[in-house]
């Protein structure tokens, strides 16, 4: 049986319940997007606003690179784990959220969510170019540690919140 299989589609919901608790907990991670020109990918760093099924809403402004990608191609994934220069990040747990982001029309949908998440966000939450975007996830690479990583499908993510 293939890992994706193994720790995907039911197979480990401890494991997708560890992943969703790393990915609630925090408030940034690195954006990868793809580039338009040659479909390179750009990573940067963003803050975000985790929702308990493992998606991830990001407050974008229209000058920022990663938005402009994400406008043309939805595709995008999302690292979030320890500080990359901690010591010790490689022996830490990490997880990436690999989905497509989609525009969130209804700008109050998560304001103030995302304000209390973010009260620095304050200074800018009513600029006009800035816009909340739903990154949807289809998949999360988790790495709980040495031996212990997987591939969660939505489906596993779903069952675990719910328990």
């Amino acid at each position: 049986m293939n890992e994706a299989r193994s720790h995907g589609e039911g197979g480990s919901v401890a494991l997708a319940r560890e992943a969703l608790d790393l990915i609630a907990g925090s408030p940034r991670g690195v954006l990868c997007t793809l580039l338009p020109a040659g479909g390179e990918p750009y990573g940067s760093l963003v803050d975000i606003l985790p929702l308990p099924d493992g998606d991830a809403v990001l407050f974008l402004s229209g000058l920022a690179e990663h938005r402009k990608n994400l406008d043309a191609d939805p595709r995008g994934s999302l690292l979030i784990g320890p500080a990359i220069g901690s010591p010790d990040a490689l022996t830490q747990a990490r997880a990436t959220i690999v989905g497509r982001a989609e525009r969130v029309e209804n700008r109050a949908e998560f304001r103030d969510l995302y304000l209390g998440a973010h009260p620095a966000s304050a200074a800018f939450i009513d600029f006009p170019d800035f816009a909340f975007y739903r990154l949807r996830v289809e998949r999360v690479r988790y790495i709980a540690g040495f031996g212990r990583m997987g591939w969660i499908l939505k489906d596993a993510l779903v069952a675990a919140d719910a328990e």
